[in-house]
């Protein structure tokens, strides 16, 4: 049952102009890539910007290693770590909201993130609507095959389902949730941090220009509008803080 704080938060937490303006990016972002006399200024895009990421490792070693180990599956590691501190920023920072609403509000985050990929990117995507598009490495005979460069590091290079990109996806949404929990200058470090994350599969030919800004970058403004723009996180998080605190409470009484 609701308590009234949670009713209040439940019924103030619409943000209509704001949801609107997100799903109108969305649309035209969409509407750009699918209507023939744009879709092929995003295809020069896609076209000139591979040419030039991927060219940049064509003749340095340093280069071609260090996109390389930044590709490798170990690199995860330093990603969760890298997000975890953010987090732990966020949960020793001093501010009016209890620390286990803070907590419940990460727990969202984290679960919309891991929904987000499990529901949208490979079920709708790929099981559902099967999209198969083919990564750049595969179709520009030019492309610089980093494995052939460097056998001794395992390097993944192409994908039959290059769209929309679980890695552009998370990186996204995590820079939008720092900006939403801890303001701007938080998020342009997260932002920044977002793009190395999302470069080394750009440079191997992994992914197209367009599976980040048209895949991605959509799908996590439309996961994320309806976040925050709602009483969905709000409410959501209320909650169960709400319950956990009276919990805790109640122990202590009974103790």
């Amino acid at each position: 049952m609701m308590t009234k704080k949670t009713e209040d938060v439940a019924g103030s937490s619409w943000q209509i102009k704001k949801l609107l303006l997100v799903h109108g990016v969305i649309l035209g972002l969409l509407g750009s890539w699918f209507l023939y006399f744009s879709h092929p200024f995003w295809e020069m895009i896609d076209y000139h910007f591979y040419l030039f990421v991927n060219g940049f490792i064509e003749k340095s070693l340093f280069w071609q290693t260090f996109w390389a180990v930044s590709n490798h599956n170990l690199t995860d590691w330093l990603h969760d770590v890298v997000m975890l501190s953010f987090f732990g920023l966020y949960l020793a920072k001093k501010t009016d909201k209890p620390f286990s609403k803070k907590v419940f509000e990460l727990v969202f985050f984290c679960l919309l993130v891991g929904l987000t990929i499990v529901i949208i990117n490979r079920w709708l995507c790929l099981d559902v609507l099967h999209i198969q598009r083919k990564s750049p490495s595969l179709v520009y005979q030019f492309a610089i095959n980093l494995a052939h460069k460097l056998p001794w590091i395992k390097v993944k290079g192409y994908s039959m389902t290059s769209y929309p990109g679980d890695h552009g996806t998370t990186a996204i949404l995590f820079t939008m949730c720092v900006f939403h929990l801890m303001g701007w200058r938080a998020g342009i470090l997260a932002f920044l941090y977002n793009i190395y994350w999302q470069l080394p599969r750009l440079v191997t030919g992994c992914h197209w220009f367009t599976d980040i800004i048209m895949g991605s970058l959509v799908i996590s403004l439309f996961v994320m509008s309806w976040a925050i723009y709602t009483p969905l996180k709000e409410w959501s998080t209320t909650l169960v803080s709400d319950l956990f605190r009276k919990r805790r409470e109640k122990r202590v009484i009974n103790s």
